[in-house]
C-alpha cells in the first residue's frame, strides 16, 4: 500500500513538473504561434494567389504558379540577384570564417587589456541595430562610408574614401586591380560580420582542456601543429555551428541582391503576392545551398577528425 502510495505522489510530483515546464514555455509556444507559423503559412498563400488590399481587408485570389513562371520567364532581375546572392555567400563564408577563428585565437592568447579587446569585437554587434548604423547604412545614404565607384567627390555625394582611385594610383595590371576592388568592396562589411562568430570561436577554445596543450607541449608540438591537430578538431561542433549562423545572417541580410529586390517589391510596390513567391524560391535554394554546405563538411572535415 505504501509502495502504491509512494507511485501515486511521484507520478503527481512529475506531473506537476511537467505542468511547470509547459507554463514557462508557454508565451514562447503563443508567440511562435502568432508571429512565424500564422505569417509563415499566409506567405505561402500570397506566393499562389493575387492579392488586392480592400476596404474589408485582404482578398486573395487563387493563380497557381502565375507569379513563379513570372519571376523565372519575364522578371530580367531576379535570376541575376538571386546568382549573385549565392555567389556572394560563397565567398564570403570561408573569408568571415577564417578572420573569426584568427580573431578568437589572438583574444584567447594571454596579453595585457585582452577583456577589453574582448569587448570592442563584440560592439558591432550592439551597434548593428542602433538608429546610426541603419541611416549610415543606407543605400540612399549621400555620402557612403566606403565606396568603389571612380570619379566621384564628396560634393557630388561620392564617398568618403574611394579605393577605386587609390587603386588606380597604384597603377596596378587590370585584372589585379579588378580582384582587389572585389574584395575591398565587401571587406568592411566583413570584419563588421565578425562579431558573433568570434565570440562562439573563443567560448570554444576556452572549453579545450588545458590538460591537452600540455600534453602537445610534452610531445613537442609547435603552435601551428597546436592549432591543426588540437583546436580546429575540438572545435568541429562550434565551426558547425558558425557555419549555420553565417549563412543565414549573409542570406538574410538587407545587403542580399534578392532580399533588397524583395523588400522594395513588397514595402514599397506593396506587392506582397509576386515578393513572397520570390522569397519562397530563394528559401527553397538557400537550403539546398546549406545543405551541401553542411554535408561537403561533414564529409571532408568532421569524419577525418573523429
Amino acid at each position: 500500500m505504501a509502495k502504491m502510495q509512494f507511485k501515486i505522489n511521484k507520478s503527481s510530483l512529475m506531473q506537476r513538473r511537467n505542468n511547470y515546464g509547459y507554463l514557462f514555455v508557454s508565451h514562447w509556444l503563443l508567440g511562435l504561434v502568432l508571429f512565424f507559423v500564422f505569417p509563415l503559412f499566409s506567405s505561402i498563400a500570397y506566393a499562389f494567389s493575387n492579392l488586392q488590399l480592400t476596404n474589408d481587408g485582404l482578398q486573395l485570389e487563387w493563380v497557381g504558379l502565375e507569379h513563379f513562371l513570372y519571376i523565372f520567364n519575364d522578371d530580367v532581375k531576379y535570376m541575376d540577384n538571386l546568382r549573385d546572392s549565392v555567389t556572394s555567400l560563397l565567398t564570403a563564408l570561408p573569408i568571415i570564417i577564417s578572420l573569426s577563428m584568427i580573431l578568437a585565437v589572438i583574444l584567447n592568447s594571454e596579453f595585457k587589456g585582452r577583456t577589453i579587446f574582448r569587448s570592442i569585437f563584440f560592439l558591432p554587434v550592439i551597434l548593428a541595430n542602433s538608429v546610426a548604423m541603419q541611416v549610415l547604412s543606407r543605400p540612399d545614404m549621400d555620402v557612403p562610408l566606403f565606396s568603389m565607384s571612380s570619379g566621384e567627390t564628396m560634393e557630388g555625394g561620392g564617398s568618403m574614401i574611394d579605393f577605386t582611385a587609390i587603386l588606380a594610383d597604384l597603377q596596378l595590371p587590370q585584372a589585379i586591380s579588378d580582384l582587389f576592388e572585389g574584395y575591398l568592396a565587401n571587406l568592411f562589411n566583413l570584419i563588421w560580420s565578425c562579431g558573433v562568430q568570434t565570440i562562439l570561436f573563443l567560448a570554444g577554445l576556452q572549453s579545450i582542456p588545458k590538460q591537452l596543450y600540455e600534453v602537445g607541449r610534452i610531445e613537442g608540438c609547435s603552435r601551428w601543429e597546436t592549432f591543426w591537430f588540437l583546436e580546429i578538431p575540438s572545435l568541429r561542433n562550434i565551426i558547425q555551428l558558425v557555419l549555420i549562423y553565417t549563412m543565414i545572417d549573409q542570406f538574410t541580410s538587407l545587403s542580399s541582391p534578392v532580399m533588397s529586390q524583395a523588400t522594395e517589391l513588397m514595402f514599397s510596390q506593396q506587392m506582397y503576392d509576386r515578393s513572397s513567391a520570390m522569397l519562397w524560391v530563394y528559401f527553397l535554394i538557400v537550403g539546398v545551398v546549406m545543405g551541401v554546405v553542411l554535408l561537403a563538411f561533414n564529409r571532408l572535415c568532421v569524419k577525418r577528425w573523429e
